[in-house]
């Protein structure tokens, strides 16, 4: 997708397309689409060489849309306005919306220094430390989701009603959907590839072609926010949630991850090794495993997130890693020589794009710098046995270990870490507040 258009580009792929408005929009801290709707003329005499106000208070919402007012200066600092500025290399028509293009913004205080701790500015951070290894990363995000009639009377009534898993049932209304949205998300230039039916009653995989650098979690955002907007045309719901239905699979974003020399050679690559790794791909794999714990609250984010985490639903319970293994937290699939790859299964479809790349590239990072050496492969065992390490299953216990392991603050940000945490400790709290029906169910008359 990156093309950096210049302003006679821009303006003239505004009057091709007869666009009237220009979404410009950033990621927050609790991974929603903040936007704002701007006027061509506005757009082009001033947004796009200056910028656009937007309150610092977007920052402060957490899940539910709440202000939370410990996150920043709160109603002290009176949520200033920052500046939101337009990185033209995203900008892109929406095939889908007539008359209206959109464009990923970074956020800056007045005085034009980045906000550090936005997720965008905090992944630029982490891709430049890359840089300066000479070292180049290549990815996709893979993302599973769910798609639900709207308007039942019977709770969640997803659009089939099979979880044959590459199978064809309901293929008229299945094929039509997925025709459709393949169709606009090559408009856009995301590049799908692959689709298919998932394990599960209405969930769905479409795979991407990789991308480089920040761009990967750009065209996630784009990926996501596309198929949600797609699909509320026909009256339907796809959600995102990481697992939306009991006593079925959830749904993961996993994250597949080349790195590459300024050569273009595949860093992951070694055809004198027996299992074709290098020893960077090891490292970059032990960095992970070293930091699972504290890594997991950075890509599964929210309370909703580790209900994922189920034996033998093909989400990953433990710390582990093997070849071709779909159990395990990281996969590394058979392919190699350039195409060598790792996939880390960690996140969950509710991840934020733009943090859970910057963790998973930064523990990465960690592992090649100081030569960690990852536990030997799963291969030949179920990764759901105790011989391998636990992961976190709420999310009050991965907050915990984050707040433990250091390593996030000192290479993502000690602000960053610190907002991050109040928002997801405040989801918490929220939860813990309610009383479910399962409880009620459980307890009030038994009781």
């Amino acid at each position: 997708m990156t093309t950096n258009y210049n302003k006679d580009q821009i303006s003239q792929l505004i009057h091709n397309n007869n666009i009237k408005t220009i979404i410009v929009c950033v990621n927050d801290m609790s991974n929603i689409n903040r936007s704002r709707f701007v006027s061509i003329e506005h757009f082009m005499s001033h947004v796009i060489d200056s910028g656009l106000g937007l309150s610092s208070a977007a920052f402060s919402f957490d899940t539910k849309g709440e202000l939370n007012d410990k996150v920043g200066y709160g109603y002290r600092g009176g949520f200033p306005s920052w500046l939101i500025k337009p990185d033209m290399s995203t900008f892109c028509i929406i095939p889908y919306h007539p008359n209206t293009a959109r464009v990923i913004a970074d956020v800056y205080d007045p005085s034009s220094k980045l906000i550090e701790f936005a997720p965008r500015n905090v992944l630029k951070k982490v891709i430049e430390l890359y840089e300066r290894e000479g070292i180049k990363v290549k990815g996709a995000f893979e993302y599973e989701f769910f798609i639900f009639r709207s308007n039942t009377t019977d709770g969640l009534n997803p659009i089939s009603n099979s979880k044959q898993c590459f199978s064809e049932v309901h293929q008229k209304e299945i094929i039509d959907i997925i025709e459709e949205i393949m169709y606009n998300l090559s408009a856009i230039g995301a590049g799908p590839e692959i689709a298919n039916t998932e394990y599960a009653s209405g969930q769905f995989e479409i795979t991407n072609s990789p991308f480089w650098g920040v761009e990967i979690a750009d065209m996630a955002y784009y990926y996501r926010t596309s198929i949600k907007e797609i699909v509320q045309q026909k009256d339907l719901i796809a959600s995102f949630m990481a697992k939306p239905k009991a006593n079925q699979c959830g749904s993961g974003a996993h994250l597949h991850i080349s790195l590459y020399d300024n050569e273009g050679n595949n860093l992951f690559a070694d055809d004198n090794a027996a299992d074709g790794l290098s020893e960077t791909c090891h490292n970059f794999i032990g960095g992970q495993v070293k930091h699972a714990n504290s890594m997991c609250c950075l890509v599964n984010p929210t309370v909703n997130s580790y209900k994922r985490f189920e034996d033998y639903r093909f989400a990953p319970t433990t710390i582990s890693w093997g070849y071709e293994h779909r159990g395990a937290m990281i996969r590394v699939p058979y392919s190699r020589n350039q195409n060598t790859r790792i996939e880390n299964k960690l996140p969950g479809s509710d991840t934020d794009p733009y943090i859970t790349l910057a963790a998973i590239l930064a523990a990465g990072l960690d592992g090649i710098k100081n030569k960690i050496k990852p536990p030997e492969p799963c291969n030949g065992n179920t990764t759901y046995e105790d011989i391998y390490h636990r992961l976190p299953n709420t999310l009050i216990a991965a907050l915990n270990e984050l707040k433990e392991d250091t390593f996030f603050k000192s290479i993502l940000g000690e602000e960053f870490i610190n907002k991050y945490i109040l928002l997801r400790e405040c989801e918490w709290n929220r939860y813990m507040s309610h009383i479910s029906d399962w409880e009620l169910s459980e307890y009030l008359n038994l009781i």
